[in-house]
């Protein structure tokens, strides 16, 4: 909730399975995000590889028919 009404954010990545805790049942990381637009990539690796700023995250979505969520390649470029 802080980042989307803090900080303009366009994504957020982080390297655990949920961006929720993981005993969860109300997914409100996940509906804040999603109210919002903004997309959630979890599971994410060498993210400490990163600079603070200056770079671009591609991510390519496996094609999934009436799916909401599923396997992406993520990839970022630093400028």
């Amino acid at each position: 909730r802080w980042l989307v009404q803090n900080r303009s954010i366009k994504a957020i990545g982080l390297d655990t399975p949920s961006i929720d805790y993981g005993q969860s049942t109300l997914f409100e990381s996940h509906r804040i995000l999603f109210e919002k637009n903004i997309p959630a990539f979890e599971n994410l690796a060498n993210l400490h590889q990163l600079p603070l700023k200056n770079f671009q995250v591609i991510a390519l979505p496996m094609k999934i028919k009436g799916g909401s969520g599923g396997p992406l390649r993520a990839i970022a470029i630093v400028r």
